[in-house]
């Protein structure tokens, strides 16, 4: 997610277990009046900076969310209003917006980090780091997965003759790009990764050594010895959102290369939008493309296809890149 405080700070995919209508919060009476001022305030976002924007019918989309019909309870206003536009949004082709409610939010905050990166020396030179997806609203457990990724990556180096990488974002569903991108930056040079794009407008995403983007507390700065050893990039059919964008942000270098199956191609930019409600609307605001300016509005495609979704460091996936990694470099 990117949250919009007039700049880029996070991005963000779609999970079932997120939505609103997992909330068993306790609801308060009474309150049909503030669920029409929240229908109003998501349909004057949606319509100001969704995607798909020119796509939905303003005229009819209006008389039908005036004609939405509220309870008294708040939860259930609310889950009213955020179906009633995520349906209109999946219908014109939005697959990636979604809501989050302020229990949620909280719920994710208090529990550990899901999965963390790990990685090892596969031998014959070939340095392997797997990255999760990474769903948190903390500064703090964002700052322990970058340094994570970093830290593996380090050890790695320091310990052996590095001659190629293998960074494995297979089964990544997503969450928050910047701390994946702030962890493989050990991996290139500083400098810009990708671009949001909305219209004719290139926003570019910038990857700078030890600095997470929207955090001002620096993380391990730690560079890999040699920057033109090869770098096999893994996704497959659940490397999504913000897995698809660690991807991107690899793809157009000379030394790089993917391998595995097509990704499941959420790769629109979310931007976050805090509501009146405490919930937040992660809106589909931008496409996305590689530092090359290649443009990626469906899903990517694997240089390599590889038909093993074991997801294990010793699959077909990983062993079709490390023999690519072993072949003599020409770049």
């Amino acid at each position: 997610m990117i949250k919009e405080t007039k700049k880029l700070i996070v991005y963000s995919i779609v999970s079932s277990c997120l939505l609103l209508n997992s909330v068993t919060a306790q609801s308060q009476p009474n309150r049909s009046n503030d669920a029409s001022l929240l229908n109003k305030e998501i349909l004057k976002i949606i319509k100001k900076n969704s995607l798909f924007t020119d796509r939905l019918d303003w005229k009819s989309l209006k008389v039908q969310s005036d004609t939405l019909t509220f309870t008294d309870h708040d939860l259930k206003n609310e889950k009213i209003i955020l179906d009633f536009y995520i349906n209109k949004l999946r219908a014109v082709g939005d697959k990636h917006s979604f809501f989050i409610s302020s229990y949620n939010i909280l719920k994710i905050s208090n529990v550990p980090i899901a999965a963390m990166p790990e990685g090892e020396y596969l031998g014959d030179g070939i340095g392997w780091i797997k990255v999760p997806g990474l769903m948190t609203f903390s500064n703090h457990k964002d700052i322990d997965f970058a340094n994570s990724i970093r830290n593996i990556i380090e050890k790695i180096d320091t310990q052996n003759v590095i001659t190629g990488w293998i960074v494995d974002l297979r089964h990544n569903g997503g969450g928050n790009m910047w701390p994946m991108l702030a962890g493989l930056n050990a991996l290139v040079e500083d400098g810009i990764a990708g671009y949001f794009i909305q219209g004719n407008k290139r926003i570019p995403w910038i990857s700078k050594n030890g600095k997470i983007v929207g955090k001002d507390q620096p993380i391990n700065t730690y560079k890999i010895k040699n920057y033109k050893v090869k770098i096999a990039v893994l996704i497959d059919s659940q490397t999504g959102s913000s897995g698809e964008m660690a991807a991107v942000s690899l793809l157009g270098l000379t030394n790089v290369k993917s391998f595995g199956q097509t990704t499941s191609g959420y790769i629109t930019a979310n931007y976050s939008y805090i509501l009146s409600s405490g919930s937040q609307l992660l809106l589909a605001k931008t496409y996305v493309s590689d530092r090359t300016g290649k443009i990626y509005k469906e899903a990517i495609v694997p240089d390599c296809i590889v038909d093993d979704l074991s997801n294990t460091k010793d699959d077909e996936v990983v062993k079709s890149a490390s023999k690519w990694i072993r072949e003599s470099i020409d770049f």
